[in-house]
């Protein structure tokens, strides 16, 4: 089951409705359509902008008839966007509440991309309820996210591999940023866990040397990082379900569930690195790969 946040035109629900109809063979899927930013934002080519109020309320309405399963929204600046910072906010409090607002009306949620302190503390007032990044978290915004129940999804990989492949024609601005986060983004993981933050993997896969099915090495990282392994495994399976909300079909091995499972050759709490080699898939109770 895979959780897409954000294609161009609509790309991702084109892929959704063929494989809904059988057109192709795939992982479950939910997406968010476009994300919804500022004018100039982070992420605003290929996402769609509004400014104030209203036109946030609009743009949340147009990709839920587009047929986005939930919103994404552009809480503050970036690595990978030039003339953005991670640290500054973009969409106000106002803006993505009215997008709050639309999603819940219709049981969707909202999850933000927010990587500087006061972003983010922005994105829970608004009633936000996923954190993407939460690279500069500060002790306030973790208690605030303890009450109200908002999840953390940390992405580590990200910039990890923007670091690792930092001579590989990696714009030079990226990599400053990138380099200047590695420390904040580790400290406020452990911070969160710590502290009993509500945590999913996600991998923000699309970013340079970030490639697609590479789940594995976000799972790897957190262990590195400090998470036990057990509790990085919930957070790479029923976490992930419990934050889309689908723990009732997906998740976990159990009764009642669809038979989503992969085999692999040792025990991936003792072997992180047994996940890179995935020797069987079943989806839905049919072999794809063995």
């Amino acid at each position: 089951y895979i959780r897409d946040c954000g294609g161009k035109n609509h790309m991702n629900i084109g892929v959704k409705l063929a494989m809904t109809k059988g057109i192709l063979k795939g992982p479950d899927l939910i997406t968010s359509g476009r994300s919804i930013n500022m004018t100039g934002g982070h992420g605003a080519a290929s996402g769609v902008e509004c400014d104030g109020e209203a036109e946030a309320r609009k743009a949340a309405r147009t990709e839920i008839k587009a047929g986005a399963g939930f919103l994404k929204v552009m809480a503050t600046g970036g690595v990978m966007s030039p003339g953005t910072d991670p640290g500054s906010p973009q969409l106000t409090v106002e803006e993505m509440k009215a997008i709050a607002d639309e999603a819940h009306k219709v049981s969707k949620i909202v999850i933000a991309h927010a990587q500087g302190t006061q972003g983010i503390k922005n994105a829970i007032i608004a009633g936000i309820d996923s954190i993407e990044h939460g690279i500069y978290l500060d002790d306030e915004a973790i208690q605030m996210m303890i009450e109200r129940g908002t999840w953390l999804v940390p992405t580590l990989a990200a910039i990890h591999n923007i670091v690792k492949n930092a001579d590989n024609g990696i714009p030079a601005f990226a990599v400053i940023k990138a380099k200047n986060a590695v420390a904040a983004g580790k400290d406020s993981l452990l911070k969160a866990y710590k502290a009993g933050v509500n945590i999913a993997v996600g991998t923000d896969s699309g970013t340079p040397f970030n490639l697609h099915g590479n789940t594995a090495l976000e799972y790897k990282l957190m262990i590195e990082y400090g998470i036990s392994p057990i509790d990085a495994l919930t957070f790479l399976t029923i976490n992930g379900a419990r934050q889309i909300g689908v723990d009732n079909d997906y998740g976990s091995i159990e009764e009642g569930k669809f038979a989503d499972i992969i085999a692999v050759s040792e025990n991936p709490l003792t072997n992180p690195d047994t996940l890179f080699d995935v020797k069987g898939v079943i989806k839905k109770g049919e072999l794809f790969k063995i």
